[in-house]
């Protein structure tokens, strides 16, 4: 229901609890990553022949780290983001552009 206030309105809902900001599966600057889903990005980052970063600047750390981790894999790592990042160097492709325009190159939108 508050979802639906959010994308109705396009307000920001309230908590009816305590009236605090209701937010999106987000972590803010400061909050401790999950450890579940750490986890989870971690097996996965193991088991991927290809590691796409989209739109990061790979400087916020545990995430930034993932990368790396796929290439001490032997994992093909590809970077589209605007600006240049840490891991250019160590990436098999690296594009600074628009991530809609180029993705929409690769596969059409429906």
């Amino acid at each position: 229901m508050l979802k639906q206030t959010f994308l109705g309105r396009d307000e920001i809902p309230a908590c009816r609890a305590c009236g605090g900001i209701v937010k999106t599966a987000t972590i803010s600057f400061g909050q401790a990553m999950p450890r579940e889903a750490m986890a989870r990005a971690e097996t996965a980052t193991l088991a991927c022949d290809l590691f796409l970063v989209l739109g990061s600047s790979l400087v916020v750390y545990p995430a930034a780290g993932f990368p790396a981790l796929a290439k001490r894999n032997g994992t093909r790592l590809a970077i589209i983001n605007r600006e240049p990042t840490p891991f250019d160097d160590l990436a098999d492709i690296v594009l600074h552009d628009e991530i809609g325009p180029i993705l929409s190159a690769v596969v059409p939108p429906n």
